[in-house]
């Protein structure tokens, strides 16, 4: 090939595909700070640091409605999320996937904790009855700290990013 040859492609811009609609479809996640979603929660047992990753387990507290008015996650939806011990602040913090399971839907988004109070993730409390000395020992080891935070506590989730929805089979499809 000569060496003034040039090869030319034309540009191609992908085409978008069109999703399967469902009534989460319209939540589009939003960039400024003020227009974030936030998500009102209770934990539904206590948290401590016993383990490496620390699974949460919450119910939403209230529903959380779309521009247009429409409920896209019901009060009531179980969620769950993986946080993990910042031995440094005593906190358990969780930045990354949280699962809304809505009746027949499953919801995954980006997230991260907060407290009440604004601060990220959760504040340990005192607490050394009824609890197996030994793994508290094995976690302090490891962490520095033992990190305890009791069943209903308030938590708010911060999502960002993009949202995957996926159809959850019926238990009485057959």
């Amino acid at each position: 090939m000569p060496e003034n040859f040039q090869r030319s492609f034309p540009e191609r811009t992908p085409t978008p595909r069109p999703g399967q609609m469902s009534m989460f479809s319209a939540y589009v996640p939003l960039e400024t700070e003020e227009q974030k979603c936030k998500v009102r929660c209770k934990t539904d047992r206590s948290l401590n640091n016993i383990d490496i990753h620390i699974p949460i387990e919450a119910v939403v507290e209230e529903d959380v409605a779309g521009q247009a008015g429409e409920i896209l996650i019901p009060a009531g939806t179980k969620v769950v999320g993986h946080g993990y011990c910042d031995a440094e602040a005593g906190r358990i913090l969780s930045r990354g996937k949280w699962t809304f399971y809505a009746s027949d839907h499953q919801i995954s988004v980006d997230a991260t904790m907060w407290d009440e109070t604004r601060k990220e993730g959760l504040a340990g409390v005192q607490l050394s009855e009824g609890l197996d000395q030994e793994r508290i020992k094995q976690a302090i080891y490891r962490d520095g700290v033992y990190v305890y935070v009791p069943s209903q506590t308030e938590i708010i989730l911060e999502l960002q990013g993009r949202i995957a929805v996926q159809e959850l089979p019926s238990a009485f499809e057959k």
